[in-house]
């Protein structure tokens, strides 16, 4: 079992052993917290370092390659079940690009290993298996 597959039972079993409710006022929308989810665990749109969804592929050099190439490396250890962490080193090597195809696979897109907009879209809103 990987590490946020732990920290999210690890939570789960928290709230349901002390009982808290995870209803919250009328009207009122319950934070994270109040939910009994780790902020950790939950999909992240953004880790910062890129926002659009320009496409982002192995060989591509540059700053803005490199910031692109860190957002999917960030964004794959927070929002999927791949179990290898990869480092954010902005290097399109052959760990994110095996990491990148994974993903592709498990949220059924093409398999390519390019960051085109649809692996962006799957990336920022989660691909969990």
């Amino acid at each position: 079992m990987n590490v946020r597959k732990r920290l999210a039972l690890a939570a789960t079993t928290a709230v349901l052993g002390s009982g808290l409710a995870l209803g919250s006022a009328a009207g009122a929308t319950a934070s994270p917290a109040e939910q009994g989810v780790r902020a950790d665990v939950r999909p992240s749109y953004s880790c910062g370092y890129y926002n659009g969804t320009a496409l982002t592929k192995a060989g591509q050099t540059g700053s803005a390659a490199k910031k692109r190439i860190k957002e999917v490396q960030c964004l794959i250890n927070r929002n999927t079940s791949y179990p290898t962490i990869l480092g954010v080193d902005g290097k399109f090597g052959n760990k994110t690009y095996k990491a990148v195809v994974k993903v592709q696979q498990k949220a059924r897109i093409s398999d390519d290993g390019q960051v085109g907009k649809n692996t962006w879209k799957k990336l920022r809103n989660g691909v969990f298996w």
